[in-house]
């Protein structure tokens, strides 16, 4: 779910308040999320 998530949040199809949302369900953790935005960023 990481990696796809990923996927999505970089492409712009996700936003943050949907990752936040992943946290909650326990799709991801809060460190995975905080990863995926950096990686954004990187960008």
């Amino acid at each position: 779910m990481y990696e796809r998530l990923k996927r999505l949040y970089v492409a712009g199809k996700l936003s943050d308040a949907g990752l936040s949302n992943a946290v909650i369900k326990g799709w991801i953790t809060e460190s995975q999320r905080k990863e995926i935005i950096a990686a954004k960023k990187k960008r």
